[in-house]
């Protein structure tokens, strides 16, 4: 089952491409083999992503969530820092990342870090991705 953020990125596509449910399921089963997006595994959620692609599906998502802000963490940073934590974690939840994030650097959500708590941040989580993988 996938994340929900990847279910909703699926629907944003869905929209923008204008799928309508029928089109929609057949698009699933020929690409992936299912009829629900629910039923996806990542490696048909990655399938049906290229498909879309393909189709014209540009994401909205790659200025990211909060965009340029003078001090504060870019968005390339946000976004490592969000696979970094999906990495270490193995979820996307944001509220366990804001709650690390709390008890590290005293901030209580990613929108909040500045350059500097992001590099450090993306330098806490790269060794704790490494000691996982070496466990």
């Amino acid at each position: 089952m996938l994340y929900p953020t990847k279910l909703k990125l699926l629907h944003v596509a869905k929209k923008q491409l204008g799928f309508d449910d029928g089109d929609w399921r057949d698009l699933l089963e020929e690409v992936a083999g299912c009829r629900s997006s629910r039923e996806l595994d990542l490696a048909g959620f990655e399938s049906v992503m290229r498909c879309l692609n393909q189709l014209g599906f540009k994401s909205t998502c790659a200025a990211g969530p909060y965009g340029r802000r003078e001090g504060m963490a870019t968005p390339e940073q946000i976004r490592l820092i969000q696979r970094l934590w999906s990495d270490y974690s193995l979820t996307d939840e944001p509220r366990a990342l804001d709650h690390w994030l709390e008890h590290s650097f005293g901030i209580s959500s990613l929108r909040f870090a500045n350059a500097g708590t992001a590099g450090k941040a993306i330098t806490a989580l790269k060794r704790m991705v490494a000691r996982r993988q070496q466990a």
